[in-house]
């Protein structure tokens, strides 16, 4: 059996020490809800909306950004890779007011709901080299969204 001393002293840490703590986590509980209504600064990745003519001047810029591009999607094709799961390869091409045009590869690991010659907005990470099962692709965005031009 216990005696007087360590009953005292068991008391006191149960009492005192793990109120203590339990007021702490409430108040840092607390603190953490009302930081978080201030709308503190986000860790979340901007899009940056780019020209796919400035993804091909300096692709190195750009390397594992969020990017957003516009254009017309051609060239789409389904790759049934035996080493991942099947995923669309698109062409989008952008034409500047003056006629000129260029071209950046774009990787959904979605099947297409959309079809050739729809104009659309294609956001995702950028990377100058892309290796998806044996397929290598350069310049290239990982596509996360796509919105068609007529449904934003």
């Amino acid at each position: 059996m216990l005696d007087e001393n360590k009953k005292d002293l068991l008391a006191w840490f149960f009492g005192h020490f793990w109120g203590r703590c339990a007021a702490a986590l409430a108040g840092l509980a607390l603190l953490g809800f009302l930081l978080g209504l201030c709308k503190l600064p986000s860790f979340k990745r901007h899009r940056a909306q780019v020209s796919v003519m400035d993804l091909n001047r300096s692709p190195e810029k750009y390397e594992a950004a969020s990017v957003c591009v516009n254009g017309e999607v051609l060239d789409l094709r389904v790759v049934d890779n035996r080493l991942v799961r099947p995923y669309a390869v698109f062409s989008l091409r952008e034409t500047a007011p003056d006629g000129s045009f260029d071209f950046v590869n774009v990787i959904s690991l979605r099947l297409p709901s959309f079809g050739k010659g729809t104009r659309a907005r294609v956001c995702g990470f950028f990377n100058t080299v892309k290796q998806v099962g044996r397929d290598t692709y350069y310049n290239s965005i990982l596509m996360n969204s796509f919105e068609e031009e007529g449904r934003r």
